[in-house]
């Protein structure tokens, strides 16, 4: 599928037909290429628990303020963010010439070491290209998903035990869609959300 018709044709879907279920042989060849999205000095700083045991998705479902798409869809899937990604960068680097690992590794551990704030942004930024990654990905191979954002973080941090150096960022939902899509909702003109060279530039309208 071109791309330009997947993105077309992707929703973010909240009714799903709850007797689909999806291998792990096929959730394994969708991460296979969730994991080559991009992050800053390609620290990888995502984790996924895709949850698809039905007693767990119950349970997932009461922490997500009861919304019924994630016990009903086939893998309900925690994208979390790793604040302490920046700790993995000797061995991420490891197989690099020695030179670069002298240049990046203290680099990186100075760029991070005791930025709270900066550890929290680059973990939901790098997360969060990784959920889309894998909504596109899931897209191209049929399936139906929807990103979530309404749960709550310290319910689902206990319900998957989650590490204090992981942090909920949001769900995404995974399977067959039950009902048909409603018709894609406003969006705002391309021109209204691209300026030229700065803020108060003309927007951008390709002729």
């Amino acid at each position: 599928m071109e791309f330009s018709e997947l993105v077309q044709q992707r929703r973010s879907v909240k009714s799903y037909e709850p007797e689909k279920t999806i291998s792990d042989a096929e959730l394994k060849a969708l991460f296979d290429d969730v994991v080559l999205s991009p992050s800053a000095f390609n620290l990888q700083h995502w984790t996924f628990i895709a949850v698809k045991d039905a007693a767990m998705k119950k349970k997932f479902r009461e922490a997500a303020w009861g919304q019924p798409q994630v016990e009903e869809c086939s893998v309900a899937i925690l994208v979390c963010g790793k604040l302490d990604a920046f700790k993995d960068a000797l061995k991420i680097y490891k197989e690099t010439p020695e030179a670069v690992q002298q240049k990046m590794v203290p680099m990186i551990h100075e760029f991070y070491e005791g930025k709270k704030q900066l550890q929290r942004d680059e973990a939901i930024r790098g997360a969060s290209l990784a959920a889309m990654s894998l909504m596109y990905g899931a897209a191209n191979r049929g399936w139906a998903t929807g990103p979530m954002i309404g749960f709550d973080p310290e319910k689902v941090s206990t319900l998957l035990k989650l590490t204090p150096n992981m942090i909920p960022v949001m769900i995404v939902v995974l399977g067959h869609q039950k009902d048909a899509p409603r018709p894609r909702s406003y969006r705002h003109p391309v021109e209204n959300v691209v300026r030229l060279n700065t803020l108060d530039g003309p927007g951008l309208k390709g002729a």
